[in-house]
């Protein structure tokens, strides 16, 4: 996916310090395909930091419903709020593809942000963010015209997938159609056909697990309500 290095990602916006030390107390992992890197209720043992491949979010409710809530790549922060406030986890990772990531055990962890809180601070930082995110994607999935919000529920994806994301540039969503549909709230064949209409204008392309949007103007333009008839 385009912007792995990007510089808005977790990872990154700490200093060349500050991801030292952190490296210097973990340890590199790799999972396959769909194996779990931390699971939902289990305790807050480790903080993992994404250094190849893409996990995918998902927590059950109490009626048993498994929802997506993210998906995170290469330079990104996951499962960081569990070992600091000491609360079983309250989602799933899991592996989308190969995934190598460093591992950093919880004690480890609090010990260095005790040395170094500023690391604290641009943590807190992170999952204040994706709260915003989370939120945004549950305002434009309840709208009420379909296509706009399928629309908006992409280019929010899109934002939350690459946050170097600005440029008029196609980008890469590892996201499955029924991922999709979940984030939508809509049922599976209702996304197909509006997935299918937006890849007769030529905004999407789809794949086998992965959606890339190819026009993000006129996905903003339907995001926004916009009619447009300019796509080639």
């Amino acid at each position: 996916m385009n912007g792995h290095s990007g510089k808005r990602r977790a990872w990154h916006r700490l200093t060349a310090a500050e991801r030292t030390a952190l490296t210097e107390s973990g340890y590199v992992h790799t999972w396959s395909p769909g194996e779990i890197l931390a699971m939902q209720g289990s305790p807050p043992s480790s903080m993992f930091v994404i250094l190849r491949g893409w996990v995918k979010i998902t927590a059950t409710n109490y009626r048993g419903d498994d929802a997506p809530l993210a998906a995170r790549g290469p330079a990104e922060i996951v499962g960081e709020l569990s070992p600091i406030t000491g609360i079983p986890r309250t989602a799933t990772i899991h592996a989308i593809d190969e995934v190598q990531a460093l591992v950093i055990p919880r004690e480890r962890l609090m010990a260095v942000l005790r040395r170094r809180p500023r690391i604290s601070l641009e943590l807190f930082r992170t999952a204040a963010i994706r709260q915003q995110q989370s939120d945004r994607m549950r305002l434009e999935s309840g709208g009420a015209d379909f296509p706009q919000r399928l629309a908006a529920v992409l280019l929010e994806l899109a934002l939350q997938y690459d946050p170097d994301w600005e440029a008029a540039t196609a980008v890469d969503l590892n996201v499955t159609q029924d991922d999709l549909a979940s984030y939508a709230r809509v049922s599976r064949s209702t996304l197909i056909r509006g997935l299918d209409e937006l890849k007769r204008q030529g905004v999407v392309r789809t794949a086998r697990h992965r959606i890339t949007v190819l026009r993000p103007d006129l996905l903003r333009d339907l995001a926004a309500g916009t009619p447009t008839s300019d796509a080639s």
